[in-house]
C-alpha cells in the first residue's frame, strides 16, 4: 500500500503535523533572543534598553522557569494525558507571545520569557508523544523530520528579523501554536497512556484506529496490554512509599535517566541553543566583521535545514549508536579545530584566513544537526518505560531546563574571560566524556518497539503475549485489576 492511500499514514501524520507546528514556533523561541538583544542592547534604541547582564538573563530565564514546568509534568501527563498537555504547552508559548509584543519594560521581557519557559518540557513532550502515536519504522524520521521544522522556525525568525521589528516577528510566532491546537483536538488519546490507566477498551480503539489490524498490530497491542497489567497488578499488590521510592533504583530507570543527561549534555554543548541565540556574537568576536556574522546567522539555519533532511536517511537507516558516535567524534573534533584556529589567530595575531573558522563552526553546525542532535531526541523518546515516564521526564527535565539556562546564561561570560577558544574547548571536552561514556551504557533501540525497548531494560528477553485480543475479556480482567 502506497503511502498516499494508507490511512494509517495519515492518521499518524495529523499527529506528525501537529508537532511539526509547534516546532516551528520553537524555533522562533529559541532563536528569538538573536533578534530581541540585538534591539535593546542597541545604543541607538528608542524602545527597551537593557544592560548585558540583563539581556543573557533574559535568555536563560526561560530555563530557570522550565523547573516548574517539569516539575508538574508528570502529574500532568500521567493524569490528563498526551492531548491536554499539547493543547497545553502551545497555549503557554502563544501567551509568552503575546507578552513580548505588548512588553513595554524589562519586568515585560523577564515574564514572558519565564512563561514560555514553562513549556519547555514541550521538547520532550512532542517527541514522547511521537513516540507513542507512531509506527516503530516511521518514528525515526518523524522525530528527524520534527528537529527539521524547529530550524525552519529559526530560519523564518532571523529572515523576518532582517525587515521586521522583534514584535512583527513575535506577533507572527503565534499563528503556528494555533494550527497545533487546532489540530490536536482531532487526535484520539495515546493507546500506551489508555492502557496505563487501565482503560483497555478505548486503548484498543485507539491503537485500531492509528494502526489498523493485522497479526503484527495484534502482537504489539497484547504486548502492551500484557505488560500494562502486569504491573498495575504488582502496583495494587506492593503499593508502599519504599516501593514507590525504591523504582529509582532499579536498571530500568537508572539507565535512561543517565543516559536522557548525558545526550542532554551533549545536545546544549554541541550548540543546538547556543548558536541560534548567540551566533552573531561568536563570529563578530572571531572575524570583527558584522556582514560576514549576518551571512553565518543565515548560513547556519539553511545549513541546519539541509542536515536535518539528510538526517531523515540517516537515522531511518543506520544504527542509533553508529549515528552519535560517528556523528559525535566528528563534533568534537571540529569544535576542537575551531577553539585551535581562533586561539592561533585571537592570541598570537597569525595570518589565518578570516572566513576559516566560521566555516569549520557552519560545518560542525551540519554535522550535529544531521547526525548527532536527530539521534539523540530519538533515543530520548524511546529509552524511558512506560512506567517511569512521568518521573523520568520529571527528573531529566529539571536537569535539561538548568544546563539550558545556565548555557545561555553563561556562554557570553565563557566568551568574555575565556575567549570563543576557550568556550569552545570547554564544550568540546564535556561532550568528549559524555560520548566515553555512552559507548559503554547505551542500548541499541533502532527499529524496536517500545515495549521491546522496556524489555531489554527489565532483562526480560522475549514477551509473548499472555492476553487475548478480545475486547471482552480485556474489560474483565481491567475490572480485576
Amino acid at each position: 500500500m502506497s503511502l498516499l492511500s494508507d490511512r494509517y499514514f495519515w492518521r499518524q501524520g495529523l499527529v506528525f503535523f501537529a508537532d511539526l507546528s509547534y516546532s516551528i514556533n520553537t524555533g522562533f523561541m529559541l532563536s528569538f533572543p538573536s533578534l530581541l538583544n540585538a534591539a535593546i542592547l542597541s545604543p541607538n534604541t528608542t524602545d527597551i534598553r537593557a544592560t548585558n547582564d540583563q539581556a543573557s538573563s533574559i535568555a536563560g530565564s526561560q530555563g530557570l522557569s522550565g523547573v516548574i514546568g517539569f516539575c508538574l509534568l508528570p502529574f500532568l501527563l500521567q493524569s490528563l494525558g498526551r492531548k491536554v498537555v499539547n493543547i497545553g504547552i502551545n497555549a503557554i508559548v502563544g501567551v509568552g507571545f503575546l507578552v513580548f509584543v505588548l512588553a513595554n519594560n524589562i519586568a515585560a521581557l523577564y515574564a514572558a520569557r519565564m512563561i514560555q519557559g514553562l513549556s519547555i518540557c514541550g521538547v520532550y513532550v512532542t517527541i514522547i508523544t511521537l513516540a507513542e502515536y507512531c509506527n516503530a519504522k516511521r518514528r525515526g524520521y518523524f522525530i528527524t523530520l520534527k528537529k527539521g521544522s524547529v530550524a525552519i522556525g529559526s530560519l523564518m525568525c532571523h529572515s523576518m528579523g532582517l525587515f521586521w521589528t522583534w514584535r512583527q516577528v513575535a506577533a507572527f510566532a503565534i499563528i503556528p501554536n494555533i494550527i497545533a491546537i487546532f489540530m490536536t483536538f482531532f487526535w484520539p488519546e495515546s493507546p500506551p497512556f489508555l492502557a496505563m490507566k487501565g482503560r483497555y477498551s478505548e486503548c484498543e480503539k485507539s491503537y485500531k484506529w492509528l494502526h489498523g489490524e493485522g497479526s503484527e498490530v495484534k502482537k504489539d497491542f497484547e504486548a502492551i496490554i500484557s505488560a500494562q497489567m502486569e504491573r498495575r497488578t504488582q502496583e495494587k499488590n506492593k503499593m508502599s512509599f519504599k516501593t514507590t521510592f525504591l523504582k529509582i533504583f532499579r536498571k530500568d530507570y537508572l539507565l535512561p535517566f543517565v543516559v536522557v543527561n548525558l545526550l542532554t549534555l551533549i545536545i546544549d554543548c554541541c550548540g543546538r541553543y547556543y548558536t541560534l541565540a548567540y551566533i552573531v556574537q561568536i563570529v563578530i568576536d572571531i572575524t570583527g566583521d558584522a556582514s560576514i556574522a549576518t551571512y553565518c546567522t543565515i548560513g547556519s539555519d539553511l545549513l541546519t535545514v539541509v542536515a536535518l533532511a539528510c538526517s531523515c536517511f540517516i537515522v531511518s537507516t543506520f544504527k542509533r549508536r553508529q549515528n552519535l558516535f560517528t556523528f559525535g567524534a566528528i563534533s568534537v573534533i571540529l569544535m576542537f579545530l575551531t577553539s585551535i584556529v581562533t586561539y592561533f589567530r585571537t592570541e598570537f595575531n597569525i595570518s589565518i584566513n578570516v572566513w576559516l573558522a566560521p566555516i569549520i563552526i557552519l560545518t560542525n553546525i551540519f554535522v550535529v544537526n544531521a547526525g548527532v542532535i536527530p539521534t539523540c531526541f530519538a533515543i530520548v523518546s524511546e529509552i524511558f518505560p512506560i512506567e517511569h515516564k512521568g518521573s523520568g521526564l520529571c527528573t531529566t527535565g529539571i536537569v535539561f531546563t538548568l544546563l539550558y539556562a545556565g548555557v545561555m546564561k553563561f556562554t557570553p561570560m565563557l566568551m568574555e574571560h575565556t575567549g570563543v577558544h576557550g568556550t569552545f574547548a570547554i564544550y568540546a571536552t564535556l561532550n568528549l566524556v559524555s560520548f566515553v561514556i555512552l559507548y559503554f551504557i547505551l542500548i541499541e533501540t533502532k527499529d524496536r518497539t517500545l515495549q521491546e525497548i522496556e524489555d531489554e531494560l527489565k532483562g526480560i528477553k522475549k514477551r509473548d503475549g499472555i492476553y487475548p485480543y478480545n475486547n471482552d475479556q480485556l474489560l474483565k480482567d481491567s475490572e480485576k485489576i
